[in-house]
């Protein structure tokens, strides 16, 4: 099985659109990387096209400018703070304690990472053109895979949230 942070951005995003928009379930991560034709037939694909005209590039003045909810059916919600050197906090919503952890934008994706009660999250957050609230694929412990959604918060300094 290929480590989730081996994977390519487009083996990611496709990842996502299975969980996202064909209903795939909490599962394992595939056993072996996208071959040269899956890779081609899925990205040619329509759904997959309009899936992805559906989705827009983050900013960096935009990660930074806000504190995110993220959310799954399964687990507590995590609250995100972002700062400007590529760290984070990472919390339950619920409670106090706080984890530290990294972030990085590349080709518009925000991919984070941090450990919290002893496993190990890698989370890519894939911006929605229509609305704030966010998609993310989570994988847990380089194994699981879990869609999640995300919500950036309002900050006064920015103005308002985005959440329509």
């Amino acid at each position: 099985m290929p480590q989730y942070s081996l994977l390519s951005e487009l083996e990611r995003k496709v990842i996502l659109f299975n969980y996202e928009k064909r209903g795939q379930k909490n599962s394992l991560l595939p056993f072996a990387r996208l071959s040269d034709d899956d890779r081609s037939f899925i990205s040619t694909e329509g759904d997959y096209i309009l899936w992805e005209l559906g989705k827009r590039k983050l900013l960096v003045d935009e990660v930074i400018s806000h504190s995110w909810i993220i959310m799954s059916k399964q687990n507590s919600p995590l609250i995100l703070k972002f700062n400007d050197n590529n760290h984070l906090q990472a919390g339950n919503l619920f409670d106090d304690k706080t984890v530290d952890g990294v972030w990085n934008l590349e080709g518009g994706i925000l991919s984070i990472c941090f450990r919290y009660e002893q496993r190990s999250y890698y989370i890519d957050i894939i911006a929605n053109n229509k609305r704030a609230i966010h998609s993310a694929l989570q994988i847990t412990d380089e194994q699981s895979v879990e869609l999640l959604k995300v919500i950036p918060l309002c900050n006064a300094k920015y103005g308002t949230s985005l959440i329509d």
